[in-house]
């Protein structure tokens, strides 16, 4: 399975940079969710990372496809709700595109509209879904038969979690809190990639 951090908004630009190139050797992937950001920020950011040595291929922009367009990122994760995909997949041709979906009808529709793949959640409690019931597994793996394309989970993913998601077929667990979060990103990416290399192994 892949292991993809997200970031969370909440780091100033510095403390961002570090958490990420301190993360990147045990990560598959990093989505920059930095809503309150302006686009030239996360552009000055796409571009430090990949001067400091950060993969490149590693880096999928969340919602921005002028940003990923500019900086020359592949892929692009789009919110539930957004411009619709065939008009980006036209626009933009040499981006793949992930849709966050919260349900079996969504996930359907993001495949039929042409979604590279699906981000399902939140999976497990967790506390930036302060107040909302987790969805749990069942319909995750209903996801997982139903579609061709890689299917990812998010939310309140601990690393004890990774045998029972590998099981179901999941392509890859999406983390923010536990690593952005962290007061020791490192030793915490670490854990999963980990765990991950136990239950893949």
């Amino acid at each position: 399975m892949k292991i993809i951090a997200v970031t969370d908004d909440k780091l100033e630009h510095s403390q961002l940079l570090d958490t990420l190139l301190a993360i990147e050797p045990f990560i598959d992937a990093a989505i920059l969710r930095e809503k309150s950001k302006l686009d030239s920020e996360i552009i000055i950011l796409i571009q430090q990372l990949i001067e400091s040595g950060f993969d490149s291929t590693k880096l999928i922009v969340h919602g921005r496809t002028n940003v990923a367009s500019i900086t020359g990122i592949k892929k692009v994760q789009l919110p539930g709700y957004d411009v619709p995909l065939a008009l980006l997949k036209k626009q933009f041709p040499a981006i793949s595109f992930g849709r966050s979906v919260h349900s079996m009808g969504e996930a359907e529709t993001a495949y039929k509209t042409g979604a590279d793949w699906v981000l399902y959640g939140h999976l497990f409690a967790t506390s930036s879904k302060k107040g909302l019931p987790p969805r749990g597994t069942d319909e995750l793996f209903q996801i997982v038969e139903s579609l061709p394309i890689p299917v990812y989970a998010i939310g309140g993913i601990q690393p004890h979690h990774l045998p029972q998601l590998n099981q179901g077929g999941v392509a890859g667990i999406a983390v923010m809190s536990s690593f952005i979060s962290s007061d020791n990103p490192k030793i915490a990416a670490t854990a999963y990639k980990d765990a991950n290399h136990v239950t893949t192994s």
